[in-house]
Formats: C-alpha cells, sequence, structure tokens
C-alpha cells in the first residue's frame, strides 16, 4: 500500500470525503463524539459533526439526544443507545487510585445530599441541563472550587 492509498483509507475511516449522511450514522461510525463546554470557534460535538456533514441542522444532535433517547452522554462523550450495556461496564467500574478520582469520591461522599437531589431531579424530570438544578445545601471548600457562585462556602 502507498502512503497516498493509506491517506485515503485513514480520510475515508474518519468520514472526511464527504460520505457521511447524518447525524446518527456518523456518530455512530466515529463510535463517540467528545462534548467540551468551551467553544473557541463552536463547541467540538458540532465542529466534528460539521466537519464530516457539512450544513446540518444543529437541532437534530439535541433531538437525538434528549427527545428520542437515541444517543447518551456520558463522561464529555455522546455515544449511540446501544452501546449503554458497554458503558454500564465502565460506570460499575471501581474508584481508582488516581488523584482525580480520589478526589471525586471524596467529593461524593461529602456532598451526598446534592448527589441525592441530582439523582432525584433527574429521576422526575429526565435531563437536564446542569443549570436547572439548584441545590442550597450544595458547599465548596477553597482547593475545590468549580461551583461559581452556586454553592454556599463551608
Amino acid at each position: 500500500m502507498t502512503p497516498a492509498e493509506a491517506r485515503r483509507i485513514a480520510v475515508r475511516a474518519q468520514l472526511l470525503d464527504g460520505s457521511a449522511k447524518d447525524v446518527m450514522s456518523t456518530v455512530r461510525h466515529l463510535s463517540r463524539l467528545q462534548i467540551d463546554p468551551i467553544s473557541t470557534v463552536a463547541p467540538p460535538q458540532h465542529l466534528v459533526l460539521w466537519s464530516r456533514l457539512g450544513r446540518y441542522d444543529r437541532g437534530q444532535l439535541d433531538q437525538l439526544l434528549w427527545d428520542e433517547g437515541k444517543l447518551f452522554e456520558w463522561n464529555a462523550f455522546i455515544y449511540p443507545i446501544e452501546d449503554l450495556p458497554l458503558i454500564r461496564a465502565l460506570m460499575r467500574e471501581p474508584w481508582g487510585q488516581q488523584k482525580w478520582q480520589r478526589w471525586a469520591k471524596e467529593f461524593m461522599q461529602e456532598q451526598a445530599g446534592l448527589r441525592r437531589y441530582i439523582l432525584r431531579e433527574l429521576k422526575q424530570r429526565g435531563p437536564l441541563p446542569s443549570r436547572e438544578l439548584e441545590h442550597h445545601a450544595a458547599q465548596y471548600k477553597d482547593s475545590t472550587v468549580w461551583w461559581g457562585t452556586r454553592a454556599q462556602m463551608m
């Protein structure tokens, strides 16, 4: 195989050759889309789809996620719903020993009330953006401030 053939295969495998058809089949083919709320130009999930589909209805992604339930978000990625059983296995893995995992475990223990509140709201109201969740008992320490103004100082 020549280097040019290898490049053509790689471009085709990533659907960068114009062969992408729609949002759902593109996410399935790529296996997932990364989500990032910081968007210098646009959120990455929209840029990835635009680079494959060209002009597309950005509302389709929200519709597939929130209305139709054909996609789901976990750990800053969007997956096809048929991958949920595989991802659930990852969700059940025990907490590791990396610093961020220890921090997350401690955070979840300290914020047990917040955790119960969020789970109850999601069960009652379905998927929600974080701005829809207000829990006045949430507290933060200076060393873990990522709350903005949405929690009380400990």
